[in-house]
């Protein structure tokens, strides 16, 4: 059975398509139109990605001059406001669905350029739910190159409309998440587990999907903290409910869970994870996820410091730095229980010089 889309994915491939047509490239829009109608099928539902496609429809069909009085006033209903919607929203909409393609593709430095020039035509955004939603994704996004203070900033204005309406309740839960990882990369353990404790029991029963991310976010949580068993524990938990599992991010999962169980010396568990968890995120193609498996398997399994350094040169040849950076501190603390100081530096020096990469965002920020 295929899996379905995610929404970003559908809306990336839209503003392709919303390109092309800019471009009066006609047969390539064509092309793209209708790859953009098949992927639509197997959609998880989002209502603002259907928007989306029908103002771009719109414009194709114009691009095509294929619009008659009588189509339009046939088809007045659906297109009810498009019309009026200006090209300033359209282009806030191909900027912000190319910058959700960048980051789900792990650029995050890429992502904020683009998040930051749909926040330039964030005024022609009529709904006050949409612009809560781009100040989350934009949140999460200056979180991922470790700009906290940016981060918080957007977060905490998304939160301010989620958390006064009832039918948000889910999203705000997902933004106190992020919170909570950013208390707990600042390692205000304290702090992170009483916003994860609060949000655990808003999503408990209620929310699967938040439910599961809630307990892999703690897993990580304990994992900052060296607490390998209670984080083992956590990530089983998530894995156990089935919406997450089954999804991308359940991959991701598995290899946390199996690089756990690796640390713990769980050998006969952790490497049939392992084996699953990399199949499955080759699959996907997960670039940084499958070079963290490499990594893995050379650092515990064979023993191998040229496919470990093999899987350090994909991270950074993708520009990811936050994982290199988690990946590189991991390795100098093997090495340094290793007795190996000379490789636990070098593996040092590198988490440092990999997060300076990464919060060298390269966007002005007024």
């Amino acid at each position: 059975m295929s899996m379905s889309l995610a929404p970003a994915e559908v809306g990336a491939k839209i503003a392709k398509w919303y390109s092309c047509i800019r471009k009066r490239d006609v047969e390539q829009a064509k092309l793209l139109k209708n790859e953009i109608e098949l992927m639509l099928d197997r959609m998880k539902d989002d209502k603002k990605v259907i928007s989306y496609y029908q103002l771009v429809n719109f414009r194709h069909q114009l691009l095509l001059e294929t619009i008659q009085k009588n189509e339009v006033d046939a088809n007045q209903d659906d297109l009810a406001g498009i019309q009026t919607l200006s090209d300033s929203y359209l282009n806030f909409m191909y900027y912000f669905m190319s910058g959700q393609d960048e980051f789900y593709l792990g650029r995050y430095k890429s992502a904020i350029r683009l998040y930051k020039v749909a926040e330039q035509l964030l005024e022609s955004v009529p709904d006050e739910s949409e612009r809560a939603e781009f100040y989350h994704r934009l949140g999460i996004g200056y979180y991922r190159i470790d700009q906290y203070t940016f981060a918080v900033s957007y977060l905490e204005q998304a939160l301010e409309f989620f958390a006064k309406r009832s039918e948000y309740e889910e999203r705000a839960l997902n933004t106190k998440l992020i919170l909570a990882a950013i208390s707990t990369e600042l390692t205000r353990y304290d702090e992170a587990e009483f916003i994860y404790q609060e949000i655990l029991k808003g999503a408990q029963d209620k929310y699967p999907v938040t439910h599961a991310l809630i307990l892999r976010s703690l897993g990580l949580n304990r994992v900052r903290q060296n607490r390998l068993e209670e984080a083992k524990m956590f990530l089983m938990d998530a894995l156990y409910i089935s919406e997450h599992s089954e999804s991308v991010v359940g991959s991701k999962t598995k290899y946390n869970l199996a690089n756990i169980l690796l640390r713990l010396d769980d050998s006969v568990h952790s490497r049939t994870l392992l084996d699953e968890a990399e199949k499955e995120v080759k699959r996907l193609r997960l670039t940084d996820y499958i070079a963290k498996c490499k990594i893995s398997r050379g650092l515990y399994i064979k023993h191998d410091p040229a496919l470990v350094e093999e899987g350090i040169q994909e991270l950074k040849a993708g520009e990811y730095y936050f994982d290199c950076s988690e990946v590189a501190e991991e390795i100098a603390n093997y090495y340094d229980n290793k007795g190996d100081s000379q490789n636990a530096l070098k593996y040092m020096r590198l988490a440092l010089q990999m997060r300076i990469n990464q919060s060298c965002v390269g966007v002005d920020q007024e």
